[in-house]
């Protein structure tokens, strides 16, 4: 396998390496021996004055003419070098360009500028096969070649394509660049040479306090090179590989017009800023008047510029939080939580894994947490009766949707709350009872219905599996978050593009992707949102806690009680899952005893909890008997186990000792979810592949766009790719197309 290039690699015009390409031969310059013969002619006239009886002034006026002649002759000379030399350095890549022999008669330089070392104010280039004008690349080429050496930017003046001639001259219709910065110098001649000669520079913008360079604006006539994404992505990465900072590019490909822009950083924090009560939330139910409803807006994050990303749930009624463990997906949902609350939504919340939302159950305005399956699967069964009664009431002329109060369900790690389900109800499925629960078909069913009822849905999952979301189910669910990195399948799930969040940094908590006002998927950065049950007081998560947390308190809270099943003379009858979907609801004041906010006040202290959680407590081996010292060995009625508590036991045991590696140690794999690594041609990858950047330090990058097909200047086909690594890294390779890459593809698609 061929190691790969490096991002600012350039290409060698078909030579192997810079030794193998030929030179010219290098010039004669005498300007040393005629500058020390100037000088020697002037000492020795000095000298000889006062011998020949010479005049004392002329003896020393020819000394110093022969110095001054000296000084000239190294001044011109030595300008004369370095102009030589930087004309060689032209020639010899024109010759690779033009496929000739390394010859001076390829290019002159004529009318040289004053300044130092001065610039040609005239270049000529002659080639000698004609079918070089077959290749309409050409002559950018050619501008573009000798546009990127010291001496500025060149336009072609005249073409005789009988004498095969070119005459280039200073391109003066650009502003100066002798006014201009060098940061702005260098990023023109990086866009004009990605655009070529018919790309323009029309704009550019600083900041007027430090100078730095922000943005530049272009315009070009190479659209049908720019169709292709991945191409756009390459000439973006190439700005910003070149340019301070992390730049991007807005493409409008109607107008032949680009800006390039510094891309703003993410911050690695980014607190949820709401918390000011709304007087909307302040008014009487009866005041909860349509229009009201309809100017709702939730803000869940924010895109690099700082543009709020907000949920209409008037417009879309349900929200889907997709994202792998430890990305952020639950502190999102407490961000939505919050600001639902804020508006005096009652909340009912479905915790799957039972301890992410108990620090809410004291919440105001959020009415049940449920951490047990029964009472799971009840919460889900009155949400929907809920949503039937609201359309009984309409279709009866009862009631209409301006009369309903919005009314939101959070479900969090559906997948493993679905897993769950089904295990549980095939321990208490009876006779004649469905297949599969009833609580699924609800789930669908307020996913289908519940925006009439103004019923709402937030759903967390750590995949959209089509197992379950497939058809109008995932439909139903228009607004969406991923949070995190997403596979090549997740997103064609998510989003319907396989390059669509595949390249978000793993290493950035709480970025993600998602659709901004105009349809476009943007990536964004979620708020933070604290989890009141593990704030510390007195802290800064505890500042935003207060400020989040609503004055009004408009809705009790509620709890669960015990099925009631009826009984018959010869006892009980058995608890079945519709027992369980209709217990009975009351307010959580007349309860305390089922009240987890009440029983929470009379927890036992930290020392009896840290026994209770261990494993031994599990085991019912808490306090272990062991065998204490007899008094009187001669009297064995005397020996007699001892009950020791267990805190002041103390085993002896031997030393831990140290394990040397060998190599059958296991390694811990960073990219798991990725097959094994493999050989395959650049041309073969696909984005959400990962790439091998640096084999010596193990370093695996995302390619995060398609690879993009061109021919190099030597008529070598190349394969561009770009990618982005852990902790926004990001840059592009360069890849010849005969030679292959170590990579390794996501599972559901690796061989």
């Amino acid at each position: 396998m061929c190691a790969l290039p490096s991002p600012t690699q350039a290409p060698l015009d078909g030579y192997r390496s810079l030794r193998d390409a030929p030179s010219l031969e290098p010039r004669n310059n005498p300007w040393i021996r005629n500058c020390v013969l100037c000088v020697t002619g002037g000492v020795v006239s000095a000298a000889l004055g006062p011998i020949l009886d010479l005049d004392t002034a002329i003896a020393w006026g020819g000394g110093a003419l022969g110095v001054g002649a000296g000084a000239a002759v190294s001044y011109n000379g030595y300008r004369a070098t370095i102009r030589a030399e930087e004309t060689d350095r032209a020639i010899e890549q024109l010759c690779r360009l033009t496929a000739a022999p390394p010859t001076r008669d390829v290019m002159t330089a004529t009318r040289w500028s004053g300044q130092w070392p001065g610039r040609p104010g005239r270049i000529t280039v002659r080639y000698q096969s004609a079918a070089l004008l077959l290749d309409e690349q050409w002559e950018p080429r050619v501008v573009e070649l000798l546009s990127q050496q010291n001496w500025g930017r060149y336009r072609i003046q005249k073409h005789n394509t009988r004498k095969r001639r070119l005459v280039l001259v200073p391109d003066t219709r650009s502003v100066s660049e002798t006014h201009l910065s060098p940061e702005l110098v260098k990023a023109t001649r990086t866009i004009l040479a990605l655009l070529g000669p018919t790309g323009k520079i029309t704009k550019h913008e600083t900041d007027s306090s430090t100078g730095d360079l922000l943005a530049v604006e272009a315009t070009h006539e190479v659209g049908h090179r720019l169709e292709s994404e991945g191409y756009r992505a390459r000439v973006q990465r190439v700005v910003s590989v070149n340019l301070p900072g992390r730049w991007r590019a807005r493409w409008n490909l109607e107008t032949d017009w680009v800006r390039f822009e510094v891309r703003p950083t993410f911050p690695k924090k980014l607190y949820n800023p709401a918390g000011l009560v709304d007087e909307k939330s302040a008014v009487d139910l009866s005041d909860l008047a349509h229009s009201d409803y309809d100017s709702v807006a939730i803000s869940y994050g924010e895109d690099e510029d700082g543009n709020p990303m907000v949920w209409r749930p008037a417009i879309d009624p349900h929200f889907m939080l997709v994202g792998a463990s430890g990305t952020g997906k639950t502190v999102t949902a407490h961000t939505l939580l919050t600001q639902l609350t804020a508006h005096g939504w009652p909340v009912w919340v479905v915790d799957g894994k039972g301890v992410e939302f108990l620090g809410f159950q004291d919440w105001p305005n959020v009415q049940i947490v449920a951490s047990h399956m029964e009472h799971q699967i009840a919460v889900i069964h009155r949400f929907w009766k809920l949503m039937e009664t609201r359309y009984s009431l309409i279709v009866n002329g009862e009631a209409t949707e301006a009369d309903f109060e919005p009314v939101v369900l959070f479900i969090d790690e559906y997948a493993d709350f679905r897993g769950n389900l089904l295990n549980w109800y095939s321990s208490i499925k009876g006779k004649g009872d469905p297949t599969k629960p009833k609580t699924l078909q609800e789930v669908a069913s307020i996913g289908r219905k519940g925006r009439t009822a103004k019923c709402h849905m937030v759903l967390g999952t750590q995949r959209p599996d089509a197992e379950y979301f497939g058809g109008d189910m995932r439909d139903n669910f228009r607004q969406r978050v991923s949070m995190g990195r997403l596979s090549p399948q997740g997103a064609m799930m998510m989003w319907e593009s396989a390059t669509t969040g595949v390249g978000i940094p793993r290493g950035c908590r709480g970025r993600a992707t998602s659709v901004n006002d105009h349809n476009q998927a943007v990536e964004i950065q979620t708020y933070f949102t604290p989890d009141p049950r593990k704030t510390a007081p007195d802290t800064e998560d505890a500042a935003v806690l207060d400020r989040l947390r609503p004055i009004e308190v408009r809705h009790e809270r509620l709890v669960i009680l015990d099925p009631d099943p009826g009984g018959t003379e010869d006892g009980e009858e058995e608890i079945r899952f519709h027992h369980v979907t209709g217990a009975p609801w009351a307010r959580a004041a007349n309860h305390p005893n089922l009240d987890p906010v009440a029983r929470r006040k009379t927890r036992a202290d930290s020392e009896t909890a840290r026994r209770a959680s261990s494993p031994m407590a599990m085991l019912n081996l808490d306090t272990p008997a062991v065998r204490g010292p007899a008094h009187d060995s001669q009297t064995p009625k005397e020996e007699h186990a001892v009950l020791v508590p267990a805190s002041p036991v103390r085993f002896d045991r031997p030393h831990l000792q140290v394990v040397p590696d060998s190599d059958s140690d296991v390694d811990v794999d960073d990219w798991e979810g990725y097959g094994e690594s493999e050989d395959t041609a650049p041309v073969d990858l696909v984005a959400g592949d990962l790439i091998l950047l640096d084999e010596d330090a193990g370093i695996w990058v995302v390619v995060d766009n398609e690879p993009d097909i061109y021919g190099d200047d030597s008529g070598d086909d190349m394969v561009g790719l770009t990618w982005r690594g852990d902790g926004d890294a990001e840059g592009m390779l360069d890849i010849p197309l005969d030679v292959t890459v170590q990579v390794r593809r996501p599972l559901a698609l690796a061989t």
